[in-house]
């Protein structure tokens, strides 16, 4: 197994092609598992067989990439996704909005829902309980999309 984090985020184009390319080529010619960690979500579903998607440390969506790219459920996963140009068809660009959070002291409840257009007095009571939208596709979320 490889664990990569961000393994291509300071390099130029040409070469970023030939380490995922690489990585790409090990991981299918040898069986390997790869844990590959980005904020990069287009390189993510180049490489990915599942995606998790976290938000400060927590997963909030999780699944088979083809479930993810074109059904998410979580508002972070969709504004994620809309800051990348063409991933999901008649999605306009969402701008996060909102306190950002401190990963030192949490909020309580849905760690999204300070910067979340559909939060609402629950999502600061509790941390949604994992919900199933199809087969291995998990979300957390008390308002999914």
């Amino acid at each position: 197994m490889i664990v990569a984090d961000e393994p291509t985020s300071a390099l130029d184009v040409s070469v970023r092609a030939q380490i995922l390319n690489l990585l790409r080529d090990l991981k299918d010619r040898l069986g390997l598992g790869l844990v590959f960690i980005s904020h990069d979500i287009q390189t993510v579903r180049y490489l990915a067989d599942r995606i998790a998607v976290m938000y400060l440390g927590r997963v909030v969506e999780e699944g088979p990439t083809a479930r993810i790219t074109t059904t998410p459920r979580h508002p972070y996963t969709v504004a994620l996704f809309s800051a990348t140009p063409g991933m999901l068809d008649a999605t306009e660009r969402i701008t996060l909005t909102g306190p950002l959070p401190s990963a030192v002291d949490p909020p309580s409840g849905c760690p999204f829902r300070t910067r979340c257009h559909r939060s609402t007095d629950i999502c600061a009571e509790t941390m949604p309980e994992p919900h199933e939208a199809e087969s291995g596709h998990h979300f957390r979320c008390h308002h999914p999309v």
